[in-house]
């Protein structure tokens, strides 16, 4: 596993969404995915952030499994 420091930047690309909406949920108390604090820099695991990414699809999966087709 990968041991890399993501920055807001880098997250937001990685996940494709705006760095905006990762500085609104942090504030708010609702992103998932738990920064590391260096100064007054927030980086994130990328092997944190390859975790969350995996727990969302492997729970979409489990989901749609009990539909009726």
């Amino acid at each position: 596993m990968n041991d890399r420091l993501l920055n807001i930047q880098d997250l937001a690309d990685r996940l494709k969404i705006p760095t905006k909406t990762i500085r609104n949920k942090l504030s708010n108390g609702t992103w998932p995915i738990r920064p590391v604090r260096i100064g007054r820099a927030l980086r994130w695991r990328e092997a944190d952030v390859v975790t969350a990414i995996a727990g969302l699809s492997s729970g979409r999966e489990s989901r749609e499994g009990g539909r009726d087709r």
